[in-house]
Formats: structure tokens, C-alpha cells, sequence
């Protein structure tokens, strides 16, 4: 299977999650116009102090609100990275090559990576949608096939007996 060098996955958020994120910064952005409409000598019942706080404070929270919503994972060639809007949160920590293994249990992706030249491995979830756990996957062991794959059977009481 041919992937891209980068490729980008969405971290992954309940739609509960998702549409506060987003009602969150919709909230903050409305705060901010309505602060810079008071300042501006727009007639709005609202003090000049709180119009000042809302022009504020308001803005920032909508960087940091869309800054979530936007939150993703951006496989390179040579690092996994973890970005909160542009800014790389993991700062280059998760190489490739350094990558030990994939595994997928109760649900959930983790990997095991050494960072720098350490000698104990430091597990990391990653959190996408559960049907890219494949893609990922795959294009994790393209860029190093030295990666110990592991996934857990579901075991169903049958199968047991």
C-alpha cells in the first residue's frame, strides 16, 4: 500500500466534545465583537470595563478553542507529531525509527517509543478515530518496518468454553 510521506490524522473527540469546542469559540467570538462594538461607541447596555474584559479575554478563548478543535496528528518522515493548530506539541520527540511498537488494546492505539538515547520505552495513546487505527498502522510500519505490531483478540465467552 503506497501512502504519502505526511499524511495528517484528527484527533479524535466525542461529538459532545466537538460541538462545545466549537459553541465554546462562536461564544468567545461573539464576547469579542460585542466588546469592540461598546468601545467603538456602538449603544449596547454593558459598561465600558466589561466591554474592555470581554474584548480581553474573548479572543483568546476562541484561539484556544479552535486551537483544539484542531488538534492532529501529522505523520512525517522522520517524526509523529502531535499539533495543536500549527505548533507541535511533542516538539520532536516521537521519531520514527525510535518507535518499539504498535498496539492496539480495548479499543484504545498505543506506542512505545525511546526518547533521545534513553534506554526505558515511554508509552503513548494516540487518540484518532478507531477506523484509522489501520491507516496509521500501515503507515507507521512503511517508514519502519522494525515496529512489533500487536493487536488484542476479542475474546468472547464461546470461545473460551
Amino acid at each position: 500500500m503506497c501512502y504519502n510521506i505526511s499524511m495528517r490524522f484528527q484527533a479524535y473527540f466525542t461529538p459532545v466534545i466537538k460541538v462545545l469546542l466549537y459553541v465554546m469559540a462562536a461564544v468567545s467570538l461573539v464576547g469579542a465583537i460585542v466588546g469592540l462594538l461598546v468601545i467603538a461607541g456602538v449603544q449596547i447596555e454593558l459598561s465600558q470595563n466589561r466591554a474592555i474584559l470581554l474584548l480581553s479575554i474573548c479572543p483568546l478563548c476562541t484561539v484556544i478553542a479552535l486551537l483544539f478543535a484542531t488538534l492532529h496528528y501529522k505523520v512525517d518522515k522522520n517524526f509523529l507529531r502531535l499539533n495543536l493548530g500549527f505548533i507541535d506539541v511533542l516538539g520532536g520527540r516521537v521519531r520514527i525509527d525510535k518507535i518499539l511498537n504498535i498496539v492496539i488494546e480495548n479499543g484504545r492505539m498505543y506506542i512505545s517509543y525511546l526518547y533521545k538515547d534513553g534506554v526505558d520505552p515511554i508509552i503513548a495513546a494516540i487518540v484518532i478515530n478507531p477506523k484509522q487505527y489501520g491507516k496509521m498502522k500501515d503507515l507507521l510500519l512503511s517508514l519502519n518496518p522494525n515496529i512489533v505490531f500487536y493487536e488484542e483478540q476479542n475474546h468472547t465467552a464461546d470461545s473460551e468454553q
